[in-house]
């Protein structure tokens, strides 16, 4: 098998499996213009919820380059209800050890996170959800961020 064909039978082969998680309702990430992300720069997601009664997992995405200057990075998020509810948080992510080595999945100088925010019956409403996410470091410019995003699943769908 040549090198083509099996790197693309690889991709099909992600692909398909991708598109088989049933209990995905909602992923998305958005590109930081020129991996600067601006303290008062907002990352905004909507996705709707027709299970009330389920339980989700609700996860945080992050990508940054080899040379981010911390090890980790705080984010404030607020998730505006259906009708209206506001519930502000605020979480960390832990990107590297004490010996300044990357935890996450990387390729090339990029590095990929995925940390599980909530889990639980955290969507008490059917309806349209608003979450919005900010950098809370105390840089009012972060360099080296090439994306932010969230996930949504549905547990035992």
């Amino acid at each position: 098998m040549t090198l083509k064909k099996l790197i693309f039978s690889s991709l099909l082969f992600i692909i398909f499996f991708a598109a088989c998680d049933e209990g995905r309702i909602y992923e998305e990430s958005l590109k930081i213009p020129e991996s600067e992300w601006e303290r008062n720069e907002t990352a905004e997601f909507e996705f709707e919820i027709e299970d009330s009664l389920a339980s989700y997992t609700f996860s945080l995405h992050f990508r940054h380059a080899g040379n981010y200057p911390y090890k980790n990075i705080y984010l404030f998020t607020k998730t505006k209800s259906p009708s209206g509810k506001l519930a502000v948080d605020t979480a960390q992510m832990i990107l590297a050890n004490n010996q300044g080595r990357w935890l996450g999945k990387g390729i090339g100088d990029i590095y990929d996170y995925q940390f599980q925010f909530k889990k639980g019956p955290i969507f008490p409403e059917k309806g349209k959800y608003k979450v919005e996410i900010e950098q809370a470091m105390r840089e009012k410019t972060l360099s080296n961020v090439t994306d932010i995003g969230i996930g949504i699943k549905k547990i035992n769908p």
